[in-house]
């Protein structure tokens, strides 16, 4: 009975041993895979970041109006200002006496020349006008244009310089931004900066949720998985702009805001990742909102252009369609030149003058408070 139960007790405390054993391997495994899951996220969300935000070049041609087109009827002074090591384009529109500075944010994958129309419509109105390429965005530095964050980085960086010019730091600030510029026009405002006015057009909320909506359709519900890596390396990259919210800077002053979206929008849904969609969140009792609805006028890139150039613009986008397809993607050179020399620029470019009215008139009333 002795040697019995000494080896019961021998067999019950190698069972718990080998317990013990084995939930140690089992910590040790579930622990490497979640090393090896983070740092695979990690170099997916780099890869990721290194391809959708890359450089964004001026193309070699485009059927919207650029300077040059129009160059002869307005002269601009060009400068330069440093954001994050890089030095950033920017040029000078308007009168030397004016009556209020607009610094232009401009859209993901074009720059400042993207909106000339816009900038020589305020500057024909009494406005001196800066309008900038953001980093790694046509004439600026920059390996690339980094993410969603840096558009607000850039912007404070520009109105940074404004403050420092003798010139300029004299005349109220109204800001005009379009998409990733709207979210930066609006996100700004957490700064400490002397903000008179600003309009948003096409503006996401936050670049977390843009980004989660981008990635839901190839990643599904892994996307929520990947949630704390994208947040983490935003954080990394960004810093405290990372995770700005446009509804709470917009709520932080009371500012006059004038939030402007399309309902149609295919890239900044109107119901969904828009600052629009937190219009009830929203509280400051300067906070204005026009929804565009209109056939033609209320996407991403058509609420400020004619609408009544709105069926001309699609012919010339099937046309171009239909010559990609002629040359199996593959366009020659000359056929392509003659192809954009048939392109009417400045219908293609024209502007809504009842959209700029809006925007002018809030502005108008913003300098007259």
């Amino acid at each position: 009975m002795k040697y019995l139960f000494s080896g019961d007790i021998q067999y019950y405390s190698g069972r718990k041993q080998k317990k013990k054993y084995m939930k140690k391997v089992l910590v040790i495994l579930l622990v490497v895979l979640v090393v090896m899951f983070s740092a695979g996220s990690f170099l997916m969300i780099h890869d990721t970041y290194q391809q959708m935000f890359g450089r964004a070049d001026r193309p070699e041609r485009t059927v919207y109006q650029s300077y040059e087109d129009i160059a002869q009827d307005y002269s601009r002074t060009e400068i330069g200002f440093p954001s994050q090591g890089n030095t950033l384009k920017g040029y000078l529109y308007g009168p030397k006496k004016a009556q209020a500075l607009v610094v232009i944010s401009h859209g993901m994958g074009g720059g400042a020349d993207s909106y000339i129309k816009e900038a020589t419509y305020f500057a024909k109105r009494g406005f001196k006008v800066l309008a900038f390429d953001n980093t790694g965005s046509y004439d600026s530095e920059g390996d690339g244009i980094v993410g969603l964050s840096q558009s607000v980085i850039d912007l404070d960086a520009a109105l940074s310089y404004v403050e420092h010019n003798e010139e300029l730091k004299k005349l109220p600030v109204l800001l005009y931004g379009h998409s990733w510029g709207g979210w930066a026009v609006a996100s700004i405002l957490h700064y400490d900066h002397d903000i008179t006015a600003a309009v948003s057009v096409a503006g996401y909320n936050s670049p977390m949720e843009m980004i989660m909506d981008w990635v839901k359709d190839d990643m599904g519900l892994l996307r929520y998985a990947e949630y704390p890596y994208i947040w983490i390396y935003q954080k990394a990259l960004f810093g405290g702009a990372a995770n700005l919210s446009a509804a709470e800077c917009i709520n932080e002053t009371d500012t006059p805001v004038l939030i402007m979206q399309g309902t149609e929008d295919k890239v900044v849904g109107c119901d969904t990742v828009s600052i629009m969609a937190h219009q009830e969140e929203i509280t400051n009792p300067n906070a204005k909102f026009i929804r565009w609805s209109e056939d033609g006028q209320n996407g991403h890139s058509d609420l400020f252009r004619d609408p009544e150039n709105a069926v001309y613009r699609q012919e010339v986008a099937d046309s171009w369609d239909a010559l990609q397809e002629q040359y199996g993607g593959d366009v020659p050179e000359g056929e392509a030149a003659r192809w954009y020399a048939g392109v009417d620029k400045a219908r293609m470019s024209k502007l809504d003058e009842v959209f700029m009215q809006d925007v002018y008139q809030f502005f108008k009333e913003a300098l007259e408070e």
